[in-house]
C-alpha cells in the first residue's frame, strides 16, 4: 500500500490493522520517506500504560508484528507548520 501526505495536515487517526483477513498477529512493515513525521501507539484497553512516540525519519522502516494489531492502536497526527511531504509504503500479507 502506498500512502501519500501532502503535508502536515495529511493524517491518519487511531487504529489498528487487525482486520481478519490480516490473519491473527499480523507483521506488518512500514519505510518511510520524505518529511519526518511522529509514529504513536497507545494501548487499547489500558489508560495506565504510557502512550509512545517514535520519529519517523527519511529511510525509517518499522516492522510491527506479535500481539502489537490485537493490544495497541497508532496513528500519524497532524503536524502544524510541516510543510514537506512524505511518502510511506506498507508491506502486509492479506489472506
Amino acid at each position: 500500500m502506498l500512502n501519500y501526505y501532502r503535508n502536515g495536515q495529511d493524517s491518519v487517526a487511531w487504529h489498528a490493522d487487525d482486520e481478519a483477513e490480516l490473519g491473527p498477529n499480523p507483521v506488518i512493515a512500514s519505510v518511510s520517506f520524505g518529511a519526518e513525521r511522529p509514529f504513536q501507539l497507545r494501548h487499547k484497553t489500558r489508560q495506565d500504560l504510557p502512550r509512545h512516540r517514535l520519529l519517523l525519519r527519511d529511510g525509517t522502516l518499522l516492522l510491527m508484528g506479535n500481539t502489537l494489531q490485537d493490544k495497541w492502536m497508532h496513528q500519524i497526527p497532524k503536524v502544524k507548520g510541516l510543510i514537506e511531504p512524505r511518502i510511506n509504503l506498507t508491506f502486509r500479507t492479506v489472506y
